[in-house]
C-alpha cells in the first residue's frame, strides 16, 4: 500500500495527480478513471471540509482483488456529504453560477463502488475501482 498526506488545498492537486499516474497498484486500464476520481473527491474535500487541526488529507492506494483509493482525514461535517449524496440532485447553483452534484454522481458511476465510513477521529472516502 502507497501512502500521499498532502495539504487539502486546490493548489496541491497536481501532487495527488502524480501520485495516482505513478501509482504500480493502479492497472493501466483503470488509470484515467482513478484519475478523474481522485481529482474529484479532492476537490469537494479541500473546497468543502470542515477540517480540525491541520487542513490535509491522506491518500492511500492499495490493490488486493481490486484497485482502492482511501481518502481519510480529520472533519467535522462528514454528516453534510453522507446528506448531500442522499439528497442533492445535479443542478445550476445561481449563486455560484456553476452546476453542482455532478462530481459525486460521475465519481460513483466510474467506480465500482464506493464507500463512505466516519469513525471517531477521521473519515473516510473509500472507492474501488
Amino acid at each position: 500500500m502507497n501512502h500521499l498526506q498532502v495539504g487539502a488545498d486546490l493548489k496541491n492537486i497536481g501532487f495527488i495527480e502524480e501520485f495516482i499516474s505513478t501509482s504500480k497498484d493502479i492497472p493501466e486500464n483503470k488509470r484515467v478513471a482513478a484519475l478523474i476520481i481522485s481529482t474529484e473527491v479532492f476537490d469537494n474535500i479541500a473546497e468543502h471540509a470542515a477540517f480540525t487541526g491541520r487542513k490535509e488529507l491522506q491518500l492511500s492506494i492499495s490493490n488486493m482483488f481490486f484497485p482502492r483509493l482511501c481518502f481519510s482525514y480529520r472533519s467535522t461535517n462528514f454528516d453534510n456529504l453522507l446528506h448531500a449524496l442522499k439528497e442533492t440532485k445535479p443542478h445550476f447553483d445561481p449563486k455560484a453560477k456553476r452546476y453542482r452534484g455532478f462530481g459525486l454522481l460521475m465519481t460513483k458511476n466510474i467506480a465500482r463502488k464506493v464507500c463512505y465510513r466516519q469513525e471517531q477521529s477521521r473519515s473516510y472516502i473509500i472507492v474501488y475501482l
